[in-house]
């Protein structure tokens, strides 16, 4: 009796201990993706390195990441957490359409200097790749919610047309941006200009005459 009182009692902390065990290997071959991909490119980039930099069989990767495309998106989410969570901190108001949007290309440019060039041209490139591993929802992009806010913002102040749809503009502006920053290879100088200057045509084709 006093044995099965002792493994309950301690069959929770067991589990426990396993559970941060799991948890402490995802979180090492997480890093170690993000590393590799960084490196590599998402094409280039080899599981088996992955799962030898944290010591476990090529196996445990798959165990806990089912591609290599899971982990950027997991990697996309988290910084358009961060973005959003930036940008909540300095809004110019919503009849200042540009500015946000501005501010948001500034915070997008923060993270691919975070990421580097070559992990951050594989996330965006996701975005019209039919590897990439989930149906999107707008519920699920951050990004895409303080984009289509924004927009709407700016509509209840009467600076945009109040019979466009803000769900639509905002899906137009961001995947004009993503492919434009997929795919221009301007020095870090040129490629701000040239983002400033697609908010401005983008906003300007939105805003009411």
């Amino acid at each position: 009796m006093s044995s099965q009182t002792s493994t309950a009692e301690h069959a929770p902390s067991t589990v426990s201990a396993r559970e941060a065990q799991r948890l402490e290997t995802r979180a090492r071959l997480f890093d170690a993706a993000v590393a590799e991909i960084g490196r590599s490119g998402l094409a280039g980039a080899d599981v088996s390195k992955i799962a030898a930099a944290v010591g476990v069989a090529r196996g445990t990767f798959y165990f806990h990441f089912p591609t290599k495309e899971h982990v950027v998106v997991e990697v996309e989410r988290a910084e358009e957490v961060k973005i959003v969570a930036r940008l909540g901190t300095k809004q110019p108001g919503p009849t200042d359409l540009s500015a946000m949007l501005s501010q948001l290309v500034r915070e997008v440019l923060a993270a691919e200097r975070r990421l580097g060039p070559v992990f951050f041209r594989d996330m965006l490139g996701l975005h019209f790749s039919s590897t990439r591993p989930v149906e999107d929802e707008l519920s699920e992009h951050p990004l895409a919610e303080f984009v289509i806010a924004a927009i709407a913002g700016a509509q209840g102040a009467g600076r945009v047309a109040q019979d466009a749809d803000a769900g639509e503009l905002g899906v137009f502006f961001l995947t004009g941006l993503f492919a434009l920053l997929a795919t221009d290879t301007s020095a870090p100088r040129a490629r701000a200009a040239l983002m400033d200057r697609y908010v401005k045509t983008i906003v300007l084709g939105m805003e009411t005459r």
